[in-house]
């Protein structure tokens, strides 16, 4: 399935039910379609190909063995439909994942950041409502939510290049519960 295809399936998505919580951002389209160019330049160029800021971000996450284990044998923008069953409700789903490791069972998203520590930038994705993205994409694998991770990329690591510089993140029990309860209260709604 192409992009274009996954963007007008009707299946429903992490976006669309995120969307439902957190309005329209269409206020921040300058900083979506940055992340995307930095997503486009990371995930699917080859390293010679990509900018300087990229290669050293990319360089950040092969500083650690087990990190670049995961990131080089991961799908890369994997698209995957399933059925996800919650809270009694089954629907048809549908999820693009930035790194998807079908072997391991886990999931990694790339999230540029303006957050100024680890703490900030974990507050952030749920505020965001990307816990409820996390939860979602699980679901629709098959996989569990506490194989969700996040690599955070703040402007420091795409100037030094250092794996220190990046967040590493995964959501607490308590975060996965409350994107459940978000996931299933958007479906009575639907």
């Amino acid at each position: 399935m192409t992009r274009e295809q996954y963007i007008t399936h009707p299946a429903i998505s992490a976006s669309r039910i995120k969307r439902f919580y957190t309005g329209d951002i269409s206020h921040a389209q300058t900083a979506l379609n940055k992340g995307k160019e930095f997503h486009y330049d990371l995930l699917e160029r080859s390293f010679d190909d990509m900018a300087k800021q990229t290669q050293n971000v990319y360089n950040a996450i092969h500083e650690v063995r087990l990190l670049a284990d995961f990131f080089d044998n991961a799908e890369k923008e994997y698209i995957h439909l399933a059925n996800v069953t919650i809270g009694g409700f089954t629907v048809e789903a549908k999820a693009a994942m930035d790194l998807c490791n079908l072997k391991e069972g886990s999931i990694a998203d790339v999230k540029t950041t303006s957050a100024k520590n680890l703490h900030d930038f974990g507050r952030d994705m749920v505020d965001h409502c990307n816990h409820v993205q996390a939860v979602w994409y699980s679901l629709v694998m098959g996989f569990d939510p506490a194989n969700f991770y996040y690599i955070g990329v703040p402007p420091k690591v795409k100037k030094t290049g250092k794996f220190t510089d990046l967040y590493l993140y995964r959501h607490n029990a308590a975060e996965i519960e409350s994107a459940k309860e978000l996931i299933i209260n958007y479906l009575k709604q639907l």
